[in-house]
């Protein structure tokens, strides 16, 4: 923290923030939204990274902690049931993913009314998934990624804001995470495992979103083998991953990647809103045709938020197995047609 003038108002600030992340949370679980850490963690770091000139970003080891701890939880949940259901339905699973991908990037050329978004840009912006690596492939073939990036990031907080409000008009379930540290020895011993050697495997084997791919499946395959009376994530634990995973989002959420959207703006709000909205579509009818709840449809089907998404499907998804498939899927096709279309674009 520096010394001088700005040390008392930024301390200031981290206090605020702080303030912040408890009023937020004590609402959130009062009024029984689901991940109550996750949206008051996003709000107080969007607020302290709004307010300070130079904000630290959440490191990484942190980071991947805690998405390691989400990617845990949503292991531990995972059964037979989905592989039944894509095997019975894999038209509509996959014709729900492709979707969501070519809806998100027909919402994606509103950007090309303004005069400086060129097809490149509008593309890489609106493709719905893996932000981080669709904006390193958008500079690798000459769009702004400044400006990829931050409409990505700007739809991620919509899917994390929208989230509680629709949860409840879905039918979603009233499962806010209280931490509670009498869980049983069991659950944290599972949890250290699948964390630990999750992490292991994205170092070994990273790419974007290792942390959680790898502790999913880790944490999946230890609750499948019966070694664990209690193959769960203990609910502290839990409530610290959401903390960080929200701190993450909002804190890339800065200045500068406000100022970049000040202009674009009006345009990014409108691709954004009809992206989130013709996937809350898709969603209802591919909950309509698989048989699952419209809350489980519209979780699998949204364009973005990977790890809050997943927080979220935790607490209140029925058909969690399912949501995380269609999500996974969904991030891969995005990161693997990234290239694909940089070349496309390009050749024309």
């Amino acid at each position: 923290m520096p010394e001088g003038a700005d040390g008392p108002r930024q301390r200031a600030t981290w206090i605020q923030a702080g303030v912040l992340y408890v009023a937020a949370a004590l609402a959130l679980w009062a009024a029984g939204a689901p991940s109550p850490p996750l949206f008051a963690a996003l709000a107080a770091s969007a607020y302290f990274a709004l307010r300070t000139p130079a904000p630290k970003l959440v490191p990484g080891p942190v980071r991947a902690l805690g998405m390691a701890v989400i990617g845990t939880a949503a292991g531990a949940h995972i059964d037979g049931d989905v592989v039944r259901t894509v095997a019975d339905q894999p038209v509509a699973v996959m014709g729900g993913v492709l979707a969501t991908l070519v809806v998100s990037m027909l919402a994606g050329q509103v950007l090309r009314l303004d005069p400086d978004v060129d097809a490149r840009t509008a593309a890489f912006a609106s493709v719905a998934g893996g932000a981080s690596g669709v904006a390193l492939a958008a500079r690798e073939y000459g769009a702004d990624d400044g400006v990829v990036m931050s409409v990505q990031y700007l739809r991620v907080v919509l899917v994390l804001v929208s989230v509680p409000l629709v949860a409840p008009l879905l039918g979603g379930t009233e499962t806010a995470v209280v931490p509670e540290p009498g869980a049983p020895v069991s659950e944290h011993l599972f949890t250290l495992a699948a964390v630990v050697l999750g992490l292991g495997l994205a170092r070994l084997l990273p790419f974007a979103a290792a942390p959680v791919l790898w502790t999913l499946v880790v944490s999946a395959l230890l609750a499948l083998s019966g070694w664990f009376e209690h193959p769960d994530v203990p609910a502290w634990v839990l409530a610290i991953g959401y903390t960080v995973v929200g701190a993450n989002v909002g804190s890339s959420f800065t200045r500068e990647r406000l100022r970049r959207l000040v202009r674009l703006f009006p345009l990014a709000v409108i691709q954004v809103v009809l992206g989130v909205v013709a996937c809350a579509a898709i969603g209802v009818v591919f909950a309509r045709t698989v048989g699952v709840s419209l809350l489980d449809g519209y979780l699998a089907t949204t364009p973005g938020g990977l790890p809050a998404v997943i927080a979220v499907a935790v607490d209140s998804g029925d058909a969690l197995g399912l949501i995380l498939t269609m999500q996974f899927v969904r991030v891969f096709l995005a990161l693997a047609c990234a290239p694909l279309i940089g070349w496309v674009l390009r050749r024309r």
